[in-house]
């Protein structure tokens, strides 16, 4: 009894087996926010590839006004934002300026530019394609052009762009820019193209 007695004494002072620790709970990370719009502002300036009107300076080269150069600004959203932001639509509208002066005259073309277009990023690469229409696209002259007006009709057409980003945070992007617009009025009636170079940023758009 003695010996039965002293080996349950033994058994009960063995410490009971550890039981393993559960495994850590391995946090998944917060998917990034993709904010569904965004501020546009933009600046691109056009060289276009259809002369119009031949100034001469007093030096007595010759410098033409093509349809589609001047320098234009540009505000507008960035909307329908799909595939956590690397598909979107794009709307934007702005004002658009060009002003040649010689030593025989002085010419100044302004329009308004409303764009829609659909952009697309592939890494640091974003690109554009869309249609693009100028409203109230005006010619006015002085000097031997004095008088001269032309009120052109809205000038429908298209757009292709190609940008860097240069910054991830502000989603800025320097590139390269090509369009096309169709004018009419004043018996002027042509296709002209351009091409040029464009700054854009879409602020306000999250961390992607």
């Amino acid at each position: 009894m003695m010996a039965v007695a002293f080996v349950a004494l033994l058994l009960a002072a063995e410490p009971a087996p550890a039981v393993p620790a559960p495994p850590p709970q391995v946090e998944r990370a917060a998917p990034e926010r993709v904010a569904p719009a965004g501020l546009i502002v933009e600046l691109h300036s056009d060289f276009g590839l259809r002369r119009f009107i031949a100034l001469e300076y007093t030096t007595g080269r010759r410098f033409g006004l093509a349809l589609q150069d001047g320098i234009s600004a540009a505000v507008g959203a960035s909307v329908l934002r799909l595939a956590g932001g690397r598909l979107s639509t794009r709307v934007t509208a702005g004002f658009k300026l060009q002003l040649v002066r010689a030593s025989n005259g002085s010419a100044t073309f302004t329009a308004f530019p409303v764009e829609l277009a659909e952009s697309l990023e592939l890494g640091p690469l974003r690109l554009g394609a869309g249609a693009s229409v100028l409203l109230a696209p005006t010619l006015r002259g002085r000097g031997f052009l004095e008088g001269a007006r032309i009120d052109f009709d809205p000038a429908p057409g298209a757009v292709l762009d190609a940008e860097w980003l240069v910054s991830r945070r502000s989603r800025t992007g320097i590139g390269l820019r090509a369009s096309w617009h169709h004018y009419q009025g004043g018996g002027v009636r042509r296709g002209a193209p351009a091409i040029g170079l464009v700054v854009r940023s879409e602020l306000g758009t999250g961390g992607r």
